[in-house]
């Protein structure tokens, strides 16, 4: 089988712009775990999940015969998606903790952060456990095969 570098590049466009769209909703989605995955590690589980649609979203770009200002327009455009659909898909998370940090108000737990700012961050106990169970529940569900077809359409 003879080398086709045309088809390279078809496939890494395809990556490019699949990768476009997933980075920011990994990156945003609790579900996906990159709050412990750092570096290099996250933008290579990216990149494996964006082989998945690559070759047809490279192989619908050559038939077309793009420019490049075209082609980095669509880029924009599957960035400015993939945070959309990242900002939707966390929202619900978002909510859990948001119950969880309110709940933490009214019983006190929040309340040595004002008397010593240098505690760090505000992430509440409760905040994080449910934000978690939802995690679970999530997967437990068949939830996260369901997020991943919706990012990757």
């Amino acid at each position: 089988m003879p080398f086709n570098a045309e088809y390279l590049f078809e496939l890494m466009l395809g990556i490019a712009l699949a990768m476009a769209r997933i980075l920011p909703c990994m990156m945003l989605v609790p579900a996906f775990c990159f709050k412990y995955l750092k570096g290099p590690l996250r933008y290579a589980v990216t990149c494996a999940v964006a082989m998945v649609p690559a070759p047809s979203i490279g192989r619908v770009l050559s038939g077309q015969h793009e420019n490049w200002l075209m082609i980095g327009g669509l880029l924009l455009k599957e960035m400015v998606l993939g945070v959309l659909l990242g900002l939707l898909l966390y929202m619900p998370f978002w909510m859990f903790a948001t119950v969880g940090a309110l709940l933490d108000s009214q019983r006190g737990a929040l309340s040595g952060g004002q008397i010593n700012p240098s505690l760090g961050p505000d992430a509440t106990p409760l905040g994080e456990l449910l934000q978690e169970v939802l995690i679970m529940l999530v997967i437990l569900s068949g939830g996260l095969s369901l997020i991943t077809q919706l990012i990757g359409t």
